[in-house]
């Protein structure tokens, strides 16, 4: 890929690891540029022009700019030859993998995570009890469909990792930043050290930093 890419995010954002880590398994180097929610930079004028929701991750390529996570894996899978599938039935597969992340696992760990943010004092929010539970019931409803779907397999699409591994193990990880421990999901946590055991993985906080930076291979 000629164009330098340049990725804008934040590490406290689970969509934005999925891109990072995608990235640095393929070993492609890429810029990083730290979108604070905090200081407000996803409302100022200058990040709406690139990201027509207001959200991150967004993905720079040269002249092109590219929105939403699972939109931006499938972008790269076939551009940087890497992690996506060998026919249109596995990219099918691939497909419903990131429509079921987007609808069933993402939202319910994005909760919890933010549930956590809250508790640390991160962010100014307050989440009822009630809520926070609901966010965590369907985080544990989500992994126990996962754990279902990874019985006798080493990936989501025996026998190679895919972007929709990253896809789903990019939530996973968010989920035991959350406090939720895999000790009760056997294959997910067999499936989750597998990838961690892929080259050039790093775990959310240590792959991104609070600042501008350049991310090598």
């Amino acid at each position: 890929m000629a164009d330098q890419l340049i990725l804008y995010g934040s590490p406290h954002s689970q969509f934005t690891y999925k891109i990072a880590l995608m990235l640095r398994l393929a070993g492609q180097p890429f810029a990083f540029r730290y979108v604070s929610f905090q200081k407000g930079v996803h409302l100022t004028p200058e990040f709406r022009a690139l990201s027509r929701w207001g959200q991150v991750p967004v993905l720079r390529c040269g002249d092109r700019v590219l929105v939403q996570s699972g939109a931006i894996l499938e972008h790269l899978a076939e551009t940087l030859s890497a992690f996506g599938a060998q026919d249109e039935d596995g990219r099918q597969v691939i497909r419903e993998w990131l429509y079921w992340d987007a609808d069933r696992l993402a939202p319910a760990v994005y909760g919890c995570y933010g549930v956590r943010l809250g508790e640390m004092k991160l962010l100014p929010i307050d989440i009822h009890p009630v809520i926070a539970a609901d966010y965590r019931r369907s985080a544990e409803t989500a992994f126990g469909a996962l754990e279902l779907q990874l019985v006798g397999k080493k990936y989501l699409l025996d026998p190679e990792p895919t972007i929709a591994d990253i896809a789903c193990y990019g939530d996973v990880a968010f989920a035991e930043l959350s406090g939720i421990e895999l000790t009760g999901w056997q294959n997910i946590a067999g499936w989750a050290a597998r990838i961690a055991g892929l080259p050039g993985f790093r775990r959310p906080l240590d792959l991104l930093p609070m600042a501008d930076a350049d991310i090598g291979a």
